[in-house]
């Protein structure tokens, strides 16, 4: 049974994500035909998404499929380590990256399969879509793999190939590419390479609208393109570099996340204070202990987020004995080269309509109200994002979980308006695994996986519970 925002009819949905495709990149050569075709003929954001802090590519794409901020996905970095599991999260490690205890939230592919039994979901090397999460696994999946060994043509011809299985077609399909992210770390944002790789792309997504104009499938299928962050420019001088290790002690700390924002934790509580001290000298970078990292970075509520954070200046970078690379991402999600593009086209958006921003958080909202879904408890709204789609679904668009807990902290029942929020939607997501849900007599698309009675199958992360490059 589908939800009250049901959409009209069946159709598909296509999510790509191109890494570090940053919002102004459309700009950069004249000739990008094919993305310029999806600025023109649907929904856009001018500036951008305003993406999640940390500004890396895990987190981000785990918020965007979930509409949850880090603190409560509990992806927190690339690389993050948890003091509960004593275990670190290595976010290219695809073994790790498949483990279900390192997730809290509801990503879309397990929200389409869930509600309707007709739905299933499929995901092209999309980032942590391996793991086994609320008990379902896409019904399609191919785990990440390089673009020598799976490019990017192949990625959208295997995405077109499900949506017309005749025996078990799929209806939402995620696509994942790593680039421009790599050549823009290599070469930087604004190199001749990073200009080819554009065009590329643009080559590629020419080639998809290829593909689906010959299964008469480009009418009925809504394409979003996005991101997950930007880049910056990182220039070769080494008065831009931080190096940590000319203030801090061997032995009295490790780092998870470096280059640019470094996370770091003191081997042993008693050399807290001096490692703060000794880095809250530094300059271009802003040092923060976890309790007074900015509400609004929606981070610190987390046992994984690191005691002492470091979070420089655009084009600084932090160095624990890491290398040069001429372009980064990470840094605050107030810097707008840190911000994702995006656009969509399809027959649930509104052709040439446009809104200057909305927040990253939005994007699972928006595919459940396209989808015809109930979302999840998230913090996303469809206050923006409604704007870029026809007026159906304009008028059948209510209010979100994160828009419920904003009017309860007006209204004076919570206080504290950004750490209730997460924390609420953390308990919503924590109630709902204990239970139990009306779940129709499921067919093989649905892809249950059986309970293995692990206590991973619940994670703590927040305050009131208790405690790279890409």
């Amino acid at each position: 049974m589908t939800s009250s925002c049901e959409a009209d009819a069946v159709h598909n949905v296509l999510l790509i994500s191109f890494d570090g495709f940053r919002w102004d990149y459309y700009k950069k050569a004249n000739n990008l035909t094919n993305i310029h075709r999806m600025i023109a003929d649907g929904g856009w954001a001018v500036n951008g998404t305003k993406n999640v802090f940390i500004t890396k590519t895990l987190p981000n794409h785990f918020t965007m499929v979930t509409g949850l901020y880090e603190e409560t996905h509990g992806i927190v970095g690339n690389v993050m380590y948890d003091p509960v599991f004593n275990a670190t999260y290595y976010g290219m490690n695809t073994t790790i990256q498949s483990e279900s205890r390192w997730y809290t939230g509801e990503p879309i592919w397990v929200t389409n399969q869930r509600q309707r039994t007709d739905y299933r979901s499929g995901c092209v090397c999309w980032p942590s879509s391996g793991a086994v999460l609320e008990g379902f696994r896409p019904y399609q999946h191919i785990p990440w793999k390089t673009a020598e060994d799976f490019p990017y043509k192949e990625r959208f011809k295997t995405a077109v190939k499900w949506f017309t299985d005749h025996e078990n077609p799929t209806n939402l399909v995620l696509v994942y590419i790593d680039n421009p992210d790599i050549i823009g770390h290599t070469f930087g944002p604004d190199s001749d390479e990073l200009i080819h790789e554009l065009l590329v792309l643009d080559e590629a997504l020419g080639y998809l609208f290829d593909l689906l104009i010959d299964e008469d499938l480009l009418k009925k299928t809504d394409i979003i393109l996005t991101s997950d962050h930007g880049m910056a420019s990182i220039p070769k001088d080494d008065s831009y570099k931080i190096d940590l290790t000319k203030y801090l002690t061997p032995g009295t700390y490790f780092v998870t996340d470096t280059s640019p924002t470094a996370g770091i934790f003191p081997t042993s509580p008693e050399f807290e204070d001096a490692i703060f001290h000794n880095l809250s000298s530094i300059q271009h970078a802003k040092v923060y202990r976890k309790a007074n990292i900015p509400t609004e970075f929606h981070f610190k509520n987390n046992r994984r987020t690191p005691p002492i954070v470091v979070i420089p200046e655009e084009h600084y970078w932090c160095s624990d004995n890491n290398t040069y690379i001429a372009g980064n991402h990470g840094y605050s999600n107030d810097v707008a080269d840190m911000h994702p593009f995006f656009a969509a086209m399809g027959p649930s958006f509104k052709k040439g309509s446009k809104v200057m921003t909305f927040n990253s958080v939005d994007v699972y909202p928006m595919l459940c109200a396209i989808l015809g879904l109930k979302p999840a408890p998230n913090n996303g709204s469809m206050d923006v994002v409604a704007e870029l789609l026809v007026d159906r679904l304009k008028e059948n668009t209510g209010s979100t979980f994160g828009t419920y807990i904003f009017i309860l902290i007006v209204g004076g029942l919570v206080s504290g308006v950004f750490a209730v929020a997460a924390c609420q939607v953390q308990r919503q997501l924590r109630r709902r695994r204990y239970q139990s849900h009306p779940i129709h007599k499921l067919p093989k698309s649905m892809m249950i996986v059986p309970s293995s009675g692990k206590e991973d199958a619940v994670i703590g992360l927040l305050s009131d519970m208790s405690d790279e490059e890409f």
